[in-house]
């Protein structure tokens, strides 16, 4: 056996050395980088949509926000609007850069083989991203307390 062949046998546990940081893209790696993070920001703000359907809707929940504190309705309501709004704007943010580098591309189609090199990720869209991420696994999490709350 060849170095070569020694080394494609182990090639998956090594994968993630050969990761490239967002300074070693070119501009479609960029790109499908991108729009992968637009599909991870939709499908995040698919299950908070699902949430707020299935705690307002039926008298279950009107019972368990009846039963509990103002705070912790708010609190709620603050996490469901603040991961909303930053889950939106981080999806904007990604859409924005997508559309500039497809156009760039588009002009000069070689570019798609250029590395990107310094050019950072969109401006404040991961730290939108993280925020929204992160309210919607809190809000559940609120309504859960809110829930037992009311079971005592």
């Amino acid at each position: 056996m060849t170095t070569e062949e020694g080394d494609m046998r182990h090639d998956g546990d090594d994968a993630l050395d050969r990761l490239t940081s967002w300074r070693e893209d070119t501009y479609a790696t960029r790109l499908s980088r991108l729009k992968q993070r637009r599909r991870d920001v939709l499908a995040v703000g698919a299950a908070l949509t699902a949430f707020v359907v299935a705690v307002s809707a039926g008298g279950a929940a009107a019972g368990i926000y009846n039963d509990v504190p103002g705070w912790l309705r708010a609190m709620i309501f603050t996490f469901v609007i603040i991961a909303g709004s930053g889950l939106a704007f981080a999806w904007m943010r990604f859409q924005e850069e997508s559309e500039r580098i497809e156009q760039a591309i588009g002009h000069h189609g070689d570019l798609a083989t250029t590395r990107i090199g310094n050019h950072r990720l969109p401006r404040h869209a991961d730290a939108f991203w993280v925020v929204g991420l992160v309210c919607t696994g809190l809000a559940p999490l609120a309504f859960l307390t809110a829930a037992w709350w009311a079971a005592f």
